[in-house]
């Protein structure tokens, strides 16, 4: 097995609490590019959710670089990304319902770069501001972690941390502590500040049929908080990782049937049995060897 190397994201903390079981076999026994593939069965509309932010990644990564983009080029873009994601994804999608998923990205696209950041980025009022890739980490008390911004600009007296959030849920535990670790993941980047005091926190996220701008102010506290409970994720997901090089058997299963009905690691792990019956297993087998 690759040696395991401690990092924190969202994703990750969230299928830990979800399933060691499926984390283990994601995260501790493969090799780090793995942290970045799919986790579960992508559905028709995460892809277009997917290409609906990398097309605003790309035109906003154009737009830094003084090339402002037409509606035809970025709808050109758009098409490109969600055909490119259903092929990696290995999904059959119909052209009806591609050609209606479009929409649905077009509609939020246009409404996206009528928010007021947008707007200001667009107009020229934050001349310094940085479009930053969510997959580079920085390296924090021993862990990578993998908490970037979408993009950050300074307001003239602070950097304005912004995330965006495609999904439209209401904000959870995990979400704000993805928000706030994105200060944590900050304060190492070389070129932007080391003190709290010189962040804001934004979301920009799809709220019942619009985008809504969340903002909060950042205090030492409470990033001292949130450091702190991602350092207690990375020791239980250690712990965990080390457990599963003696015996998958003692590492725990996901509390909920639900979870298992897309994970990718479903045929591997519950061969055949139901959720249940592998803990069955699993019980009966703690004190033997590695059962997978």
């Amino acid at each position: 097995m690759p040696h395991y190397c401690p990092s924190w994201s969202r994703t990750q903390r969230d299928l830990f609490f979800k399933c060691p079981t499926s984390w283990v076999l994601t995260y501790a026994k493969h090799d780090r590019q793995s942290s970045f593939k799919s986790l579960h069965t992508v559905s028709e509309w995460n892809l277009m959710l997917r290409s609906l932010k990398a097309t605003i990644v790309d035109q906003l990564e154009a737009l830094r670089s003084g090339i402002e983009w037409s509606e035809s080029v970025a709808q050109f873009t758009l098409r490109q990304h969600l055909k490119n994601h259903i092929r990696l994804a290995g999904r059959m999608v119909g052209s009806v319902r591609a050609e209606a998923l479009l929409l649905f990205a077009q509609h939020r696209m246009r409404l996206f770069w009528r928010t007021d950041v947008m707007v200001e980025l667009v107009g020229g009022t934050y001349p310094q501001w940085s479009v930053l890739d969510r997959t580079e980490s920085e390296h924090v008390d021993g862990y990578d972690l993998y908490a970037s911004p979408d993009i950050a600009y300074f307001n003239g007296s602070k950097w304005c941390l912004v995330r965006f959030d495609m999904q439209g849920a209401d904000e959870s535990e995990g979400e704000r502590l993805e928000t706030l670790a994105m200060v944590v993941w900050s304060l190492q980047r070389q070129g932007l500040p080391n003190l709290e005091s010189k962040y804001h926190l934004q979301t920009i996220g799809w709220r019942k049929g619009a985008w809504i701008t969340l903002s909060r102010p950042v205090t030492e506290q409470e990033v001292q908080v949130a450091r702190d409970l991602i350092a207690k994720d990375v020791a239980a997901m250690s712990v965990c990782a080390e457990a599963s090089t003696r015996s998958m058997a003692g590492v725990a299963l996901a509390n909920d049937p639900a979870e298992c009905l897309d994970c990718k690691h479903k045929v591997r792990c519950l061969n055949g049995n139901t959720l249940e019956q592998k803990k069955r297993l699993r019980v009966a087998k703690l004190c033997s060897e590695d059962d997978y």
